[in-house]
């Protein structure tokens, strides 16, 4: 259990602090509560599995080839298998990243 997820993770100047969940929540799934700092960015990534992000505060805006979304607080959004995606942190971001199980 995770009483507070906001109070999980802490903001730090010019990171991003990222913290894996799933082992203290027994689970096989990949989720990650990341915080970024106003200004930060992940650059460009893909992965083989299917992604949802959860923001749960701030502004998060992701891009992919073919467009920008800005998510906010209690936004969710999927990502595709093998799309190329980057974040970026308009103001400071707390979210999940959850790397759904492949059906093979």
């Amino acid at each position: 259990m995770i009483p507070n997820l906001l109070e999980a993770i802490n903001y730090h100047d010019h990171q991003i602090a990222s913290r894996l969940l799933s082992q203290k929540l027994d689970i096989k799934e990949k989720l990650v509560l990341y915080a970024m700092a106003k200004g930060e960015t992940i650059s460009s990534e893909s992965s083989p599995k299917t992604k949802l992000i959860i923001v749960l505060e701030g502004k998060l805006v992701l891009t992919n080839k073919k467009e920008s979304q800005t998510l906010e607080a209690n936004g969710l959004v999927s990502i595709p298998t093998n799309q190329n995606h980057h974040f970026k942190a308009d103001e400071n971001t707390k979210f999940l990243q959850l790397e759904l199980a492949s059906d093979n």
